[in-house]
């Protein structure tokens, strides 16, 4: 399954399942996709290929992006980012999901 359609799934349920604020699913929406962007440029194609190396290699690239500014991500802002990730994954565990 597409790794976007799993975010959609995700999202949707934590709209209607979890009942998550509005503001709180546009988070993990921009979180996620930019980690399915990043995903994408490295050849992330399924939940096999996320490995703990792929996640490393992630948390690097987020540790040497910059912001809008020029700026490094505040390691807060890194923190959002692999805790929307680590929701998502937990999700996708949860549902014995794994192709």
């Amino acid at each position: 399954m597409r790794l976007n359609k799993l975010t959609r799934q995700f999202l949707e349920y934590l709209e209607v399942e979890r009942g998550r604020a509005k503001r709180t699913i546009e988070n993990y929406d921009f979180y996620l996709g930019r980690f399915l962007n990043w995903a994408e440029e490295n050849k992330v194609r399924s939940i096999a290929d996320i490995t703990q190396d792929k996640i490393h290699e992630y948390r690097l690239w987020l540790n040497r992006l910059k912001d809008q500014a020029g700026q490094e991500l505040k390691k807060n802002t890194q923190n959002y980012h692999l805790i929307a990730l680590r929701a998502w994954l937990k999700y996708l565990a949860k549902r014995d999901i794994r192709a």
